[in-house]
């Protein structure tokens, strides 16, 4: 039998001593996560849920960065929950981080609904039936909507929100028709937007959106975020974003 922990590794977020657990056997945070925690805007008197949390990313940042007070991070696959546990040991904060492992198709039974101001996701992008299934299926299943899709992910957060709290996710464009259909079904009016791409010359690989719990909100498109200049390294915003200090 393999053994995970051999695979197990403690990551410098940069952010005031904040290091986050992580294991190659799984899929790792990328640049998507730290774009959507920085999309949030989240205040410190929200209440967050974070699903398909993964390592926790999210929450971890929006923690270290003090833009939140408290978090709950819901996570379906078992190891990923104890390296969050560890992660919250490591930086002290086991009392403002909630970790629930459960599977978001049964919501109901694992949080109390209308309870939360913001919801962030990043979800699996890549629906059954379009393309390869890969070798490895930890992986697979934050790649790939194996063990969720996209309206029952729509449909939790639905039920978390309060009236006028915010779903905030990040997702890729060739499933924006279908995303704002199902946004609309779940009472999720689309709010704020934002394309994302690698260079300025390229088609966007990622898209943000905001949908507000409950409401009539007009749709806001904002400029697309840039995230290299030609010669490769960073652009001035995506620099800002990983350089953010804590608040006090």
């Amino acid at each position: 039998m393999e053994n995970l922990a051999e695979f197990d590794q403690l990551d410098d977020l940069q952010l005031g001593g904040w290091s986050l657990w992580q294991n190659s056997r799984f899929f790792r945070f990328g640049t998507d996560g730290v774009l959507l925690a920085d999309f949030a805007r989240v205040n410190p008197k929200e209440k967050l849920m974070d699903l398909c949390s993964g390592t926790g990313i999210v929450p971890f940042l929006l923690l270290a960065r003090g833009d939140c007070q408290k978090a709950d991070a819901l996570e379906l696959q078992p190891y990923l929950c104890r390296l969050m546990e560890r992660s919250a040991e490591y930086n002290r904060c086991t009392d403002r981080v909630k970790i629930i492992e459960g599977d978001l198709c049964k919501i109901q039974e694992l949080a109390q609904g209308g309870s939360y101001d913001v919801v962030t996701v990043n979800p699996p992008y890549e629906p059954m039936g379009r393309g390869i299934l890969g070798s490895n299926p930890r992986r697979e299943l934050a790649r790939r909507e194996v063990a969720c899709n996209l309206e029952q992910i729509l449909s939790a957060a639905a039920y978390l929100l309060k009236p006028q709290g915010r779903l905030v996710l990040v997702h890729r464009p060739f499933r924006l028709p279908e995303l704002m259909e199902l946004m609309r079904k779940h009472r999720l009016a689309p709010s704020r937007m934002q394309l994302v791409q690698g260079h300025a010359e390229e088609r966007p690989a990622l898209v943000l959106v905001e949908g507000i719990y409950q409401s009539k909100r007009e749709l806001v498109v904002e400029p697309n975020f840039i995230l290299h200049r030609q010669d490769g390294e960073m652009t001035d915003a995506l620099l800002k974003i990983y350089r953010r200090e804590r608040k006090e």
